[in-house]
């Protein structure tokens, strides 16, 4: 086990916290934290700005580790992602780890106005470009240099790849246990034939975190109506059906609503003792943290009950 994967521990839980007020968002992120859980994870889309909200909940937490998963290296320079990471890093005495992705074409090109690159290649410059930003506020001696671990969005074996030698390990997303078992040995052979991690966890086996929704629902109509409130808009990203095609689906999977097949595979519904043994074989397939994103019945990532009744089986 690396230094990272203690500190991050088995557990984190993953939510957009859009659906939420900020009072109540910054309640629930203090509840994540009293049941234990090791990780707060918030992506970027069109909602609010991460990196505001990671300080933000800075202000409400006192050890949980807050992450962004993922940002997109098309909405700021590497500069300002570098000032921002080592000032929440500061803000939040450490407790920070800066994850980023290069989005999808359709965000990138229609909403942001940006030329989409190659993926590989564009990662690969902006982290040079990221550890060769200029930093004059607060140094080593005050706890802010190097700066936070990093992680990557990472679907395909190249990426991954990136992320092991490059980063402190992938952050994969919408996969099953047997692609996840694949990614574990791609960044393992990566990290043990490439440059050792630059992160904080210098050398060491990459991190492998990974992100399950889950549905706490036993009626099987139920629980595909939440999931597919969730998943049919990752099902139009041309990222994401690359990755489900990678991993066995066809077009029908995602056409549409998606297949049940798709749905079962990607989402983990019913009692908790269904859920749990989901997760198991997440952490069989090679995971060291897995994010939870507990789906109410409307798609939202913010179900309370959810985490509360997982937390008493996992982390009791």
């Amino acid at each position: 086990m690396t230094k990272l994967s203690e500190a991050v521990g088995r557990f984190g839980v993953w939510g957009h916290l859009d659906s939420l007020p900020v009072r109540e968002a910054m309640a629930y992120v203090r509840r994540v934290e009293a049941l234990g859980f090791g990780v707060f994870w918030a992506p970027e889309t069109v909602g609010r700005e991460p990196f505001a909200l990671m300080a933000m909940l800075a202000t409400a937490t006192d050890s949980l580790i807050l992450g962004t998963s993922i940002a997109s290296i098309y909405a700021r320079d590497a500069v300002t992602t570098r000032t921002a990471a080592l000032t929440i890093a500061e803000a939040s005495g450490g407790r920070f780890i800066l994850g980023l992705g290069v989005s999808h074409p359709h965000l990138v090109t229609k909403v942001r106005g940006h030329d989409y690159g190659k993926p590989v290649t564009t990662m690969r410059e902006y982290l040079a470009a990221y550890h060769a930003a200029p930093w004059r506020g607060p140094t080593v001696a005050d706890g802010v240099l190097p700066g936070p671990p990093i992680v990557l969005a990472a679907l395909r074996e190249n990426m991954t790849a990136l992320a092991a030698t490059e980063t402190d390990g992938p952050f994969p997303y919408l996969v099953t246990a047997e692609r996840l078992a694949w990614i574990r040995g791609v960044a393992d052979r990566a990290a043990a034939g490439g440059a050792a991690a630059v992160g904080a966890d210098r050398g060491a086996r990459p991190l492998l975190a990974v992100t399950v929704p889950v549905v706490l629902e036993p009626s099987a109509a139920a629980a595909r109506a939440a999931a597919r409130a969730y998943l049919v808009p990752y099902f139009r990203g041309p990222n994401y059906r690359a990755s489900f095609g990678a991993q066995g689906f066809v077009a029908d999977d995602w056409e549409g609503s998606g297949s049940d097949r798709l749905v079962d595979a990607m989402v983990a519904w019913g009692p908790v003792p269904a859920i749990t043994r989901r997760i198991d074989a997440m952490f069989a397939a090679g995971a060291d943290h897995v994010a939870l994103i507990p789906l109410s019945p409307d798609g939202k990532t913010e179900d309370l009950a959810t985490i509360e009744a997982l937390a008493e089986r996992l982390l009791g």
